[in-house]
């Protein structure tokens, strides 16, 4: 089967424009595809287009700040505008989408849902990161992305740095072939289930007050980056 090319188009996010790869056709079920800080909608590549594959249409973009999306007009990086995006967007697409959200992208998904006066999606899928996060787990995580704000002038510095915080994940000999076939699996399976739960919980009894979408976690670490408290130049891509 050929590659999914992406399609790169600008979405409305709350007072501003975010940068999104499109996957899939237009048609199919969306899924909102939200990166960590310091990460753009590039980090779900390939996981973007095993969703497509399987018949969703997915959406990759890149949060405030990040990437090529616009900079906040008022220099603002806070959990309330990140989960503002989430909301403008997801109303923006016509239908619920699935929320897929990794550290910063999940949390902001986990507000923009939370405090929703309507359903902004059929579901959540929760990877690295929890509603609850051990302290110890987000302070290490913390200076590991402190240590890396200057950038990094190679690839293979890049995957040192990640091969010595993450010290049972293989190195690859040639970072920029790097693939993560195993990740897009369990993403896979992760929506899956958080589908099957949605659909069981269209054939119950409507109950009162607006629907909540299912929550499921992915593969989780230990806890949450601070991303969305640095300014923005520093989550540009290079």
């Amino acid at each position: 089967m050929a590659a999914i090319e992406p399609r790169t188009v600008k979405l409305p996010g709350a007072g501003l424009s975010l940068a999104a790869d499109l996957y899939g056709d237009e048609t199919d079920p969306p899924v909102v595809l939200l990166h960590g800080g310091g990460q753009t909608r590039h980090a779900w590549g390939g996981a973007a287009a095993a969703f497509a594959e399987s018949g969703r249409f997915a959406i990759s973009i890149d949060l405030r700040g990040h990437g090529h999306s616009d900079w906040s007009p008022d220099g603002m990086y806070g959990m309330t505008q990140f989960a503002a995006d989430v909301h403008a967007l997801a109303a923006s697409l016509g239908r619920s989408p699935v929320l897929v959200g990794a550290s910063l992208g999940g949390l902001a998904s986990l507000v923009a849902v939370g405090e929703a006066t309507t359903p902004v999606a059929t579901a959540l899928v929760l990877v690295d990161v929890a509603p609850r996060i051990e302290v110890e787990g987000r302070v290490k995580i913390q200076s590991f992305m402190r240590a890396g704000m200057r950038g990094f002038d190679t690839l293979e510095e890049v995957a040192d740095s990640v091969s010595e915080f993450i010290p049972s994940r293989p190195r690859p000999d040639d970072p920029r072939e790097e693939s993560a076939p195993a990740r897009r699996r369990s993403l896979v399976l992760a929506l899956g289930s958080a589908l099957a739960r949605q659909q069981r919980g269209h054939r119950r009894s409507e109950r009162p007050g607006p629907p909540r979408p299912d929550v499921c976690g992915g593969q989780a670490g230990h806890g949450a980056d601070d991303a969305h408290s640095r300014p923005h130049e520093r989550h540009r891509e290079r």
